[in-house]
């Protein structure tokens, strides 16, 4: 049996507080719709000004009119006293003298009260007083069904008990029937508390304060309720701790977004959730302001009951077993409907004030119904996914989650790729919110990849044989002993293992039913492949890096060679011949010793020693004076001053550039070459552009491989060795442009 089940024994002392909330509900809604007088005009509640006339009477009273008084009861006095009651005990037919105020002249009107009128009852029950019922069930399923009784718990029942009470006393506060107008500014000033309280410790607690300060709190709470029940207070002081307890509840969970980055998830889904209640409710404003309000208008109120409903399955979520993908679905469908809803509300109600015949607005009706029922069956798969992406973190379709995942994994050329994928998508596609990915190498293990485990939860180095002996099956947490792993899953490439999954805490739940475990363990299987083709590949792949370095050093001991002992020996050869030699032995001394020094500053580019921008620059100078001016090489560098990059980079970098350029030169016949870029301390973009042959290939190296471009693929390798990016854009007769990137630029 789940978390969620029914209290085999109701307590006796829970019932009153649920039962007295409802039996109030109840009464009051009674008054909304039959109680509160039916006088057959209606007004404004501040200022007392006739808003709209149900009843056609001679005399009668005007939309305009400013009341002074009915019967016996002065409109100062009326908004002086909340006990005060218009229409007191009055029955339809009677005369009641109003006196009100028409351009500027006292007029009294005998007024024949109307009594009940359908219409009126029409705008009471589409009205927000349902909305009470709404909470008052969400605050008795908590109080009736949800465990343990912690703090959060009372905090939500009082919110929601007290929320509801508000809702049914402000509905009938206009009329003060039943001192419904004195009990709304008390509740006021109980729900400010409350509802500060609440925020505070939801979703987790800011910072532990004192039992004190919540008591002197509530304390100023309770004596300013208890001031508004004997009317001590200015009228209107509570609107000021209602706007106190709704900007105080903002700003807190805007604290919470900041301060606790686990919970954001779900600060963000009440701030949607709260938007959506409202959305329709704004677009009803809007249609009323234009006077265009269709007959389900009043229907964008059933948006409001999503707000209680969302705050009740972001705390309770973990506690609702195999219901809650069912109440995640059951959300989402009802904010999908609120959202379509109004916007066809929008677009409708427009059309349906234009004057048409009845076959005209048979027809366009029959064609809306068509057409929202083609789009919102359309639309709605698009809109189930993105919130189960957005807000549960399922970013892999669980039904095909196998399937979907080969092909992800296939794309995975890195451990990082792997590691990524697993914690973006993966886990969160399972619901997996604990879980670590342990890597067994040469007989110890260590940890790749964890998320909400402590470190020092995690299973020693030679426990090895423990997790393989428990691994495939359920584990059962009983008891804090047990542990955080509810599910090993070893990963095996042959016989060996290279690595397991530990997973821990999973919602709803933290449940890994049998019949689901051979599914997850495919999927682990698969990452065992990967990883093992990742781990070899990482191998080569270092190498072949570190028989590229053992060529780099070789190149540079010998270009040290060729310039510390044989320049200098040819150098000593010359100084004893003296000055008396032949010509003709002079001029080939002087072309060895310029051959020499080329070869040298090929092996070892001596410009490096200053600095990547120099070494190029000075590459094109010694590139021109090898084809005696044939080619016009012109480098265009932007640097952040002298900006250096470790050996191994500028070395790279460089090597790629010179590789470019030596191909123009070869085999491109080009007669020009431009090398523009920028070279910052956290990027360098280099492009190199020629006006030569150009070819037709790409730029991945066994393509490059296969069409004998030896130059380009080595400065593939070479960009791969160093985390960098290059593309190649070339057709036959036009050249080509390299882009090459390193950092934390990247080409688009």
């Amino acid at each position: 049996m789940g978390p969620l089940h029914l209290s085999r024994r109701w307590q006796i002392g829970e019932l009153p507080v649920p039962l007295a909330v409802f039996f109030i509900l109840i009464w009051y809604t009674y008054g909304i719709l039959f109680v509160s007088p039916y006088p057959g005009f209606a007004y404004n509640n501040s200022n007392g000004q006739i808003v709209e006339i149900y009843s056609q009477q001679t005399p009668s009273l005007q939309v305009g009119d400013i009341l002074v008084q009915v019967g016996p009861i002065s409109w100062k006095d009326y908004k002086k006293d909340s006990r005060l009651v218009f229409f007191e005990g009055v029955q339809p037919g009677e005369i009641v003298e109003i006196t009100v105020t028409r351009n500027g002249t006292d007029t009294t009107i005998p007024w024949k009260f109307a009594g009940f009128d359908h219409e009126v009852f029409k705008t009471r029950f589409f009205n927000i007083w349902w909305l009470a019922f709404i909470f008052w069930i969400c605050g008795t399923v908590v109080q009736v069904l949800m465990r343990p009784k912690d703090g959060r718990r009372r905090l939500f029942i009082a919110a929601n008990y007290l929320t509801a009470l508000w809702l049914i006393f402000g509905t009938l506060s206009h009329s003060h029937l039943w001192e419904s107008s004195i009990l709304l500014h008390a509740v006021t000033w109980l729900l400010l508390p409350v509802y500060l309280h609440f925020h505070w410790a939801f979703p987790r607690p800011l910072k532990e304060l004192s039992k004190t300060t919540w008591g002197v709190i509530y304390l100023a709470g309770f004596v300013f309720a208890a001031a508004e029940l004997l009317q001590l207070l200015p009228k209107n002081l509570y609107v000021f701790a209602f706007l106190i307890a709704l900007l105080g509840s903002i700003i807190l969970e805007g604290s919470h977004y900041k301060q606790q980055a686990d919970r954001r998830r779900d600060v963000i889904t009440l701030a949607i959730a709260i938007a959506v209640a409202f959305v329709p409710s704004m677009g009803l404003g809007v249609l009323i302001i234009n006077r265009e309000v269709p007959y389900l208008g009043p229907a964008a109120l059933f948006a409001l009951p999503i707000m209680p409903l969302v705050y009740f399955y972001v705390i309770y979520r973990r506690q609702l077993g195999g219901l809650e993908v069912r109440l995640n679905r059951f959300i989402s469908l009802y904010a999908f409907l609120i959202l379509f809803g109004t916007a066809l509300l929008l677009l409708v109600g427009p059309i349906m004030n234009l004057e048409m015949s009845a076959e005209t607005a048979i027809i366009i009706g029959v064609l809306v119904v068509v057409a929202a029922m083609y789009l919102a069956i359309t639309i709605f798969p698009i809109f189930q996914t993105f919130v189960e992406k957005r807000f549960l973190g399922v970013r892999l379709p669980y039904q095909n989650l196998q399937g979907t995942y080969s092909s992800r994994i296939a794309a995975c050329t890195s451990i990082n790729d792997l590691l990524q994928l697993l914690e973006d998508e993966v886990f969160p596609s399972l619901f997996v919110r604990q879980f670590a990915f342990v890597h067994v190498d040469e007989g110890g293990m260590g940890t790749l990849l964890a998320k909400n485990v402590p470190a020092e939860s995690m299973p020693i180095e030679d426990g090895i044989s423990q997790l393989v002996e428990r691994s495939g099956k359920y584990i059962p947490g009983f008891s804090p002993a047990d542990g955080w792993i509810r599910l090993i899953l070893p990963l095996k490439a042959g016989d060996s293992f290279i690595g397991f999954w530990l997973l821990g805490q999973r919602d709803p739940d933290d449940l890994y039913p049998q019949a689901e475990i051979p599914i997850l363990q495919s999927i682990a299987n698969q990452t065992a492949i990967a990883l093992s083709n990742i781990l070899q590949s990482e191998r080569v792949r270092k190498l072949y890096e570190a028989n590229v370095e053992r060529n780099d050093q070789e190149r540079n001991r010998l270009a040290r060679d060729l310039h510390d002992v044989v320049l200098h020996q040819l150098a000593t050869l010359r100084n004893n011949l003296g000055l008396d030699v032949p010509p003709a032995f002079q001029a080939n001394y002087d072309e060895v010793v310029s051959r020499l020094r080329e070869i040298v500053s090929d092996l070892r580019p001596p410009m490096l020693m200053y600095g990547l921008k120099p070494a190029i620059e000075g590459l094109a100078d010694n590139l021109m004076e090898r084809s005696k001016d044939t080619i016009a090489i012109v480098v265009d560098l932007r640097a952040d001053g002298e900006v250096r990059y470790a050996e191994s980079i500028e070395q790279h970098l460089y090597r790629i550039v010179q590789e470019a350029c030596e191909n123009s030169l070869r085999h491109a016949d080009a007669k020009s070459i431009a090398i523009h870029g920028t070279l910052t301390s956290e990027k360098v973009e280099l492009n190199i552009h020629d006006d030569g042959k150009g070819f037709d290939t790409g730029s991945k190296l066994d393509t490059l491989v296969a069409g004998r471009h030896f130059g380009l693929s080595n400065m593939v390798e070479r960009a791969a060795l160093i985390g960098a990016e290059i593309k190649f854009h070339s057709i036959p007769n036009t050249g080509i442009r390299i882009q090459l990137a390193w950092g934390s630029e990247k080409i688009m």
